[in-house]
């Protein structure tokens, strides 16, 4: 299977390959992939992308245009797994961690496969902590999604002074051949918010001191530079913070990476409006028919990051000001905690009067 994967495109983005139009993403911030296998040929072929950022004023700060972000060519075995397709949730018990691992397995052959799964844990000195038997299983050509559950003896617990990540190699293995490995990076810790005490970190309190940082990299522009990003949090971890909420939208692939390695706590947020606009031709256009595909997108793309302690599915939206409010917030925090229940929801806002703001009022965060 052969699938083409694009980290952010702004915006409007159209996809084809060999003339076939493969789909439309108006969101300029949201990742995407599409499978390309049956459109292919022998010899040259044509991806094209077309790209109409024209409608203008568009965003509140520089957005970009056009492929910013990074583009990947990933090809797989026919029964392989999905795309976003591993999940890792660790909770820590006394001084152990059970871990749990959900993975969706595609099936783009026409008949079952028969097939064994098996987990391999690394620590993050490159030794085998853990290994799970072969677990048989048969996937039909909807494919299937399977879990497993295993204990990770006194783990070493991620934090922003000292994170270190574990390694999950997940191998599918078919009549003795390892036909899949996929390699997810995750953190081993826990955290929580009190209203009295604070927010503590694996059982620590710890004062959060974050700012807000757009995609942009100042002069340097959209386009993704993972050196330029990796300097702006030395810099931002010398000044003593230790927390970015990523204004306001889903940020690179590689941020995360970077705070997950560097120690950032990180508020992923999802959108600067809902469906009323802030400028006449932003995101409240497309709001309607992609918030649930672009949200779900992201906590799919992101879960696995230990770093990220919140969801946030706004900034200073508007709706926040009218009853449309209420029903809209049920609905995005409910599109997360199908997905993620391991972290709160928030949603940035300006009104501070509990009976004026109906997001507040909404009692669904």
């Amino acid at each position: 299977a052969i699938r083409i994967e694009f980290d952010g495109v702004y915006k409007n983005s159209e996809v084809y390959i060999n003339g076939h139009f493969l789909g439309k993403r108006p969101f300029g911030y949201i990742s995407f992939a599409y499978e390309i296998d049956k459109y292919l040929k022998i010899g040259k072929n044509i991806i094209a992308v077309k790209v109409d950022n024209s409608a203008q004023p568009d965003s509140r700060w520089y957005a970009g245009s056009g492929i910013y972000r990074n583009v990947w060519l990933t090809t797989t075995a026919k029964l392989a797994i999905a795309h976003w397709g591993t999940t890792v949730n660790a909770t820590v018990v006394n001084s152990n961690a059970v871990v749990k691992v959900n993975s969706v397995v595609d099936n783009k052959t026409l008949n079952q496969q028969n097939a064994v799964l098996v987990y391999s844990v690394y620590d993050f000195k490159g030794k085998l902590v853990k290994k799970t038997s072969q677990k048989s299983f048969k996937a039909d050509t909807a494919g299937i999604t399977l879990s497993s559950e295993f204990t990770v003896d006194q783990p070493i617990l991620w934090s922003v002074n000292n994170p270190k990540q574990y390694r999950l190699i997940t191998q599918i293995i078919q009549q003795g051949k390892v036909i899949d490995t996929k390699e997810t990076l995750f953190g081993i810790r826990y955290f929580n918010f009190d209203a009295k005490s604070g927010f503590s970190l694996n059982g620590e309190p710890l004062k959060i001191k974050g700012v807000c940082m757009h995609h942009d990299l100042g002069a340097l522009g959209a386009a993704v530079n993972v050196r330029a990003m990796q300097r702006q949090l030395e810099i931002l971890k010398a000044m003593g913070c230790n927390a970015i909420r990523t204004a306001h939208n889903p940020p690179a692939p590689e941020f995360l990476d970077l705070c997950d390695q560097m120690g950032f706590l990180v508020m992923d947020e999802a959108f600067d409006m809902w469906a009323k606009k802030k400028t006449s031709k932003d995101y409240h256009l497309d709001f309607p028919t992609w918030h649930k595909r672009d949200l779900e997108d992201m906590i799919k793309r992101d879960r696995n990051h230990p770093s990220i302690i919140l969801w946030s599915i706004g900034n200073e939206i508007r709706e926040q000001f009218d009853s449309t409010g209420i029903a809209l917030t049920k609905e995005l925090v409910q599109i997360v905690k199908n997905l993620d229940q391991s972290r709160p929801v928030i949603s940035a806002l300006t009104e501070t009067d509990a009976k004026k703001n109906f997001i507040y009022q909404a009692g669904a965060l």
